[in-house]
Order: C-alpha cells, then structure tokens, then sequence
C-alpha cells in the first residue's frame, strides 16, 4: 500500500499527463480565448521556475492524511519526502524516478522519460501541445485544468488547481480509473533556493540519510 502511494504522487507530481503514443492531444479550437490565456499562464509559470520547496499535505481516497517535504529543481530532479510514520519517498535525479521504502530498504526506478513528471521537470513545458487538455476553468480566483490518461498504470485524470494571483499551482486531484481521488496540496513555497545536489541522488539498497531528515 505505501508503494502504491508513493507512485500516485511519483506519476502525478505538479504538472501534466502523456499522452500515450499515437493518443490525440489536445485541439485549441475546443478552448475559447479565456481559457487558452490561462492555459498560456499555467506555462509560463511552469517555464519560469528553477529551483523552489515546501511542503504538502496529501489526502488519500479513505481519508488517510500523509505530510512531507518537497523539492524541485528544473531541468528533471525532484525529491518528495514523506514525514514519519510513512517511510517512502520519491526522487528523479534527472535520469530516473526511484520510489523508495526506507523501512524495508526498496527501490522501484521508473525512466524519467516514461513518466509524466518528464514533462513538468523539461526545459519547454506547453501543456497544449504535450497533454490531452479536457476542461479549462479559468476563474479569478482559482484557475483548475482537468487533463486525461487513458493508458497505462497511471491511467485517470489529473486536475490541477492554479491561483493566477499569487501565481502559485496550490494542489492536483488525481481521480484513478475506479474514480476515486487522491489530493496533494502544496504549502509554504519557497522560490529560487539553493538545493544541495545530494538530495536528488538515488541511492538503493540502503536507507537514505542525507544530512538528516528534512521533513517537518
């Protein structure tokens, strides 16, 4: 159960879905003018980052709470750490994603290139051209973006929730095949950051300890 977790998050972390290969993307003329500006500012705000942490607080179908530590730097590394009792995290050094069970000292690697967070971890995100986009809300206050995978172990919808105020991707949703959601909410980010290069190095067959845990 707690790998299935860490996939959930490893798959849909901040940013996009696949398409699967010969998959239709998505149609701009399906979008009035609203909807495609704020699909162009969700882009530029992705474009724009290089480095940031915070943490998140995900909410599984049955009500289980989970909280950890996250950090991203762009292009491809990525490390999700959940706080104690949980002992998983999820980490992409640029290369692979390794999802890892510290307690039973296990490492399951994913290529990069085969998961969706190679598209949010890229050089050039444009979720129009890369995604399969299936409804844009483009609302003051909060902008929310429904995109499908339909193949696939990660197969569902993702919807993520944008506030193009602060310019901030707040939280995603992931509903699976059986309809059932899982939510990530991201809190007190922080942008441009130094990040020390060890903490996006995938190390297997032990218990990672880089300079101490990092949760709170």
């Amino acid at each position: 159960m707690k790998r299935a977790v860490g996939l959930i998050l490893a798959v849909a972390l901040a940013a996009a879905i696949v398409p699967a290969s010969g998959q239709a993307r998505t149609d701009p003329s399906a979008f009035n003018d609203a909807q495609i500006a704020a699909i162009r500012q969700i882009n530029a705000y992705l474009n724009s980052l290089s480095t940031l942490e915070g943490d998140f607080v995900q909410v599984a179908p049955d009500g289980h709470i989970s909280q950890g530590r996250f950090y991203i730097e762009r292009p491809g590394r990525l490390r999700f750490e959940y706080a104690p009792p949980a002992q998983m995290q999820v980490i992409s050094d640029g290369r692979w994603v390794a999802v890892q069970d510290r307690k039973l000292k296990t490492t399951e690697k994913y290529p990069l290139m085969t998961t969706p967070l190679n598209v949010i971890l890229s050089n050039d995100i444009d979720l129009m051209r890369d995604t399969r986009i299936l409804a844009v809300y483009p609302e003051s206050e909060l902008v929310t973006i429904s995109i499908e995978q339909t193949s696939g172990d990660a197969a569902g919808t993702l919807t993520l929730m944008f506030d193009p105020a602060a310019q901030e991707l707040r939280r995603w949703t992931i509903t699976d095949v059986q309809g059932l959601d899982t939510t990530v909410a991201l809190e007190n980010v922080v942008y441009g950051v130094a990040i020390d290069p060890k903490m996006f190095r995938i190390i297997e067959n032990r218990i990672l300890d880089i300079g101490g845990s990092n949760t709170r």
